[in-house]
C-alpha cells in the first residue's frame, strides 16, 4: 500500500468519529449508533489498505449496530439483532468477493445460521419450519457439492 494512503486513515477515522459524537449529541441514536460507527472504523481503512483482517471486524460491527438501530421502537423486534449480525457476516464474504474477485465461504456458515434463527424467532410459521425442515438443508448443501463436483469434473474433460 502506498504510505500517503497509509497516512489518511486515521484522519479520515478521527472525521468519521467526530462528526458521529456530534450527532450523538443531538439526536438519541443509542448503542447501535456507536457499533455501526466502530464499524466504519474498520471499513475505512479495509477501502483504502484492502486488508481482510479490516473487514472482518468492520462488518461484524456494522451488522451488530444495525441490528440494534433496528431493535428500538417501533421498529424493536427480536428478529433485528441476529439478522443483523448474520447480515453483517455474510457482507464479509459479498464485500470480499466484490474487491478481490474472490472470497472465504466461511462467513456464510455463521451468518446464514443467524439469519436463519432471527427470522425463526420473528416468524411463527418460519420457527416451524426451521424445527422439522432443517434436514433440507442438509440436502441443499449436498446438492450443491455434487454439482460443484460435476461442474468441475465436466470442465476437466473438456465437455
Amino acid at each position: 500500500m502506498n504510505a500517503n494512503r497509509a497516512r489518511l486513515i486515521p484522519g479520515m477515522t478521527l472525521i468519521v468519529l467526530g462528526i458521529a459524537f456530534l450527532l450523538m449529541q443531538y439526536f438519541e441514536f443509542g448503542p447501535g449508533l456507536l457499533l455501526l460507527l466502530l464499524g466504519f472504523v474498520f471499513l475505512v481503512p479495509y477501502v483504502l489498505t484492502r486488508s481482510y483482517g479490516l473487514l472482518i471486524p468492520g462488518c461484524i460491527l456494522a451488522g451488530i449496530g444495525i441490528g440494534l438501530i433496528f431493535d428500538r421502537p417501533p421498529l424493536g423486534t427480536p428478529v433485528a439483532v441476529p439478522v443483523g449480525l448474520g447480515l453483517g457476516f455474510i457482507a464479509i464474504f459479498a464485500v470480499q468477493l466484490i474487491v478481490a474477485r474472490a472470497s472465504h465461504w466461511w462467513p456464510l456458515v455463521p451468518g446464514g445460521i443467524l439469519v436463519l434463527v432471527g427470522i425463526a424467532e420473528g416468524v411463527p410459521q418460519a420457527q416451524l419450519l426451521v424445527e422439522k425442515g432443517w434436514p433440507l438443508i442438509l440436502v441443499l448443501i449436498g446438492l450443491l457439492i455434487l454439482a460443484g463436483q460435476f461442474l468441475r469434473t465436466g470442465a476437466k474433460s473438456g465437455t
